[in-house]
């Protein structure tokens, strides 16, 4: 179903599971759910957020449904809990009830009851956007094709309309929908038209804002119509607010900048920048994740034949290499599995033998059973960086573990390891 086309609406018991009929003991039901509707409006209504906290919990919790089994692979929500939901009335406690939901089921029943209402606003539509990008693995397919996740996409709509969106609510709903891309792909139309809004609030943009609507910029696939203004906007703000940064804030500026100018995109005004943001990254380099350095070391590489590198080659890349190395003890096998092949990769790119850092690499990753937890890229990538980037004879038994792997899947040709330097979004396409 297109997110335009809304279902038609079922009877309440069809919804539940069950027959839409009532005996005695849901009319006896109904009365209970009917008295309690009166007594918490009385309380809510002038009950401050806590307490209204308090009530729902309290009423969803002991008010009795209509039917005693849910929909299958979905529990469905009391009766009690809806009604005393209804009776909600302080917008804060709406952004609660949403930013507190665990499923995307969860998230989408909450809206659903507060969306019709005149106090649903932005921050709302907002906060449920990135709850629902934060619970992605939740997601189905009902929950794609829901009435009201259709009416929620409307409800955004309206407010690009009438422009009412603030910078703070424009940069995460761009990063909420592209970090979705692949669960919701529907979702990705609504990008051109957050673009104009974009535009219009970047210069009130915070450093967080900045950094997340740049990871969106790269992380999205499809052409959004972005203009040089914008990322002018984006970089005059990002120079006024330097200071504010934290070490994955900068890492997301320097792999976003890589990655569009790769693509034609607009993004030079931020190259002036970038020395700036490494002295601040030299600043944060003790809080800096692996993720980050990792980041960090693949925007300057993709930037290498644009811009002068050897400011940061000789100041801010040793820094990472040598906290990469204290932090080695304490990775995990996923860090490893994901960030050492793209650090490899930036390093051999950049042709930088920080022998310390590619020999620990080395010895971290050889071990066969690690190899074989290494997606297809991560594999060709550390295979082309340890024989064109780092060619050292003592790395010859590396060689011949990578080689070995490779053969063991029988997928994997000499152009795909030619083509992981592109990294990891672009190198099948």
């Amino acid at each position: 179903h297109s997110l335009c086309e809304p279902r038609l609406p079922r009877t309440m018991g069809a919804s539940r599971g069950c027959a839409p009929t009532m005996g005695r003991r849901s009319a006896a039901g109904v009365l209970a759910v009917g008295t309690g509707m009166v007594f918490a409006r009385s309380i809510l209504l002038w009950a401050p957020a806590w307490e209204q906290t308090a009530v729902v919990q309290c009423i969803g919790a002991s008010l009795p449904t209509f039917c005693g089994h849910a929909a299958p692979g979905r529990r469905s929500p009391s009766i009690g809990r809806d009604i005393a939901m209804r009776a909600v009335t302080d917008p804060r406690e709406i952004t609660r009830l949403i930013s507190t939901s665990e499923t995307a089921a969860a998230v989408l029943d909450t809206v659903g009851q507060f969306v019709n209402r005149s106090t649903f606003n932005q921050i709302h539509v907002s906060t449920a956007f990135v709850k629902l990008a934060k619970v992605q693995s939740t997601i189905e397919q009902r929950d794609k094709e829901s009435a009201t996740m259709i009416r929620l996409v409307n409800e955004l709509r309206y407010f690009l309309s009438k422009r009412s969106l603030t910078a703070q609510i424009s940069a995460n709903i761009f990063w909420a929908i592209v970090s979705m891309e692949k669960q919701m792909p529907q979702l990705m139309p609504l990008v051109p038209e957050l673009m104009p809004m974009i535009q219009l609030v970047a210069k009130d943009m915070v450093a967080q804002h900045i950094s997340n609507v740049m990871w969106a910029f790269a992380r999205c696939k499809i052409d959004v119509g972005a203009s040089e203004s914008l990322f002018e906007t984006l970089a005059e703000r990002a120079f006024l607010l330097a200071d504010a940064f934290t070490s994955q804030g900068i890492a997301n500026l320097f792999l976003a900048s890589g990655k569009l100018h790769r693509r034609g995109v607009p993004v030079s005004p931020f190259f002036d920048i970038l020395p700036i943001l490494s002295e601040v990254a030299i600043q944060r380099a003790d809080a800096t994740t692996t993720q980050a350095i990792s980041n960090t070391l693949s925007g300057i590489s993709d930037l290498r034949h644009e811009v002068s590198t050897s400011v940061f080659e000789r100041d801010l890349v040793p820094i990472l290499a040598e906290m990469l190395i204290k932090n080695v003890p304490t990775l995990n096998e996923r860090q490893l599995v994901f960030d050492f092949p793209e650090v490899a990769l930036a390093l051999a790119k950049l042709q930088i033998h920080h022998q310390p850092l590619i020999k620990t690499i080395a010895a971290r990753c050889q071990k066969p059973d690690m190899l074989r937890k290494m997606n297809d890229w991560g594999l060709c990538a550390l295979t082309w960086s340890y024989t064109d980037g780092f060619p050292d004879a003592e790395f010859s038994e590396f060689r011949k573990s990578l080689r070995a792997e490779i053969a063991r899947r029988g997928t994997i040709s000499e152009e795909m390891i030619l083509r992981s330097q592109l990294g990891p979004d672009e190198w099948q396409i």
